[in-house]
């Protein structure tokens, strides 16, 4: 143990004891430690105080840096928000501007394929001319006017031939411009294309050239017709496009050696006649040739159609059907 004397004052003190503290201590002394204690409480405060500064000042700093992190997000967010915009405005703009040089190419391209095709003395380059228009038929912008067009050089093309039946080059010319304006996947189009089978009534009306006019309508038959035979949706629209076709023919019968007066039934078998014939010579001699899509298309056509749009066609439909069994027989044969 310590020999140490414990002084009455602290012990009064720690035991927490007031009244062996007033007997310990004098009032002198009780008086110095109260200004001690006071001393020893304001230093306290004082650091506490500081403490608190310091903790404010560390959280305001962080609070500044979480907002400028946020705000640096906003910022980003907009700035990439105003930089897609601008880059949807530029892209609009180059859309519009590439839009308007693209018509302009196509414009001054028609214009180009229409000096060709009008050429007055050079029989290759309205070839060429009419080929491009081929083109433009497709094009709906300019489908109406390709085939303005084309239906106005047929029949130039027609007056121009003044022997009998058509010789080579004007066989050439002809097949030319009648395939250009079956170049379309409209079959609203075709019927438009089809009435213009109205040129070769006219010639064949004050020229008496059966041979001739025949030819041509045999022309149409094929492209046309077998053009409609392939796109067109429904019985109904192939029959649109067929009727200018069948109305010549049964006002001008020679013209397929058809005699006397023929009913619109006859008409039309005529008319598959001839397409089939012409088609299936074409298979004979071409790998290249839509034919075979034509004559399917026409049977699925007239295996859709109802019994009272088949009025006048159900022999043409026979024939039709069973030409497209032989072709698909013979598509699926085995090769020799």
């Amino acid at each position: 143990m310590s020999d140490t004397p414990r002084d009455p004052v602290s012990e009064a003190i720690a035991r927490e004891d007031p009244r062996s503290l007033a007997e310990a201590a004098t009032p002198e002394l009780l008086q110095q430690m109260k200004a001690a204690e006071d001393l020893l409480e304001a230093r306290h405060q004082r650091v506490r105080r500081r403490s608190r500064f310091a903790i404010a000042t560390q959280s305001l700093v962080g609070l500044v840096a979480v907002a400028g992190f946020f705000v640096n997000a906003y910022q980003t967010w907009v700035n990439k928000q105003q930089q897609q915009l601008q880059r949807a405005i530029d892209q609009d703009r180059w859309s519009k501007e590439f839009a308007r040089a693209s018509q302009a190419d196509k414009y001054r391209a028609f214009f180009e394929t229409s000096v060709l095709a009008t050429d007055p003395v050079n029989r290759d380059k309205r070839l060429v001319g009419y080929a491009l228009l081929q083109e433009f038929v497709q094009d709906r912008d300019y489908t109406q006017k390709a085939m303005l067009m084309l239906e106005e050089s047929l029949e130039q093309e027609l007056r121009s031939n003044t022997e009998p039946g058509l010789d080579a080059e004007h066989r050439v010319t002809v097949g030319a411009i009648l395939t250009a304006l079956s170049q379309t996947n409209d079959c609203r189009a075709l019927e438009r294309a089809a009435r213009s089978v109205d040129r070769i009534a006219k010639r064949h009306a004050r020229f008496g050239d059966a041979s001739e006019s025949g030819e041509v309508l045999k022309v149409y038959v094929r492209r046309v017709l077998g053009r409609a035979a392939d796109v067109c949706a429904t019985f109904k629209d192939l029959d649109a496009v067929r009727r200018p076709i069948r109305d010549t023919l049964m006002k001008n019968p020679d013209l397929l050696a058809l005699q006397g007066h023929p009913t619109a039934a006859e008409a039309d078998r005529k008319l598959v006649e001839t397409l089939l014939a012409a088609c299936l010579d074409e298979i004979a001699v071409s790998g290249a040739t839509e034919c075979p899509a034509a004559i399917a298309g026409y049977a699925a056509l007239c295996d859709r159609a109802d019994t009272k749009e088949l009025q006048d066609d159900g022999a043409g439909c026979d024939a039709v059907r069973s030409a497209a069994a032989r072709l698909k027989a013979a598509a699926g044969a085995p090769a020799r």
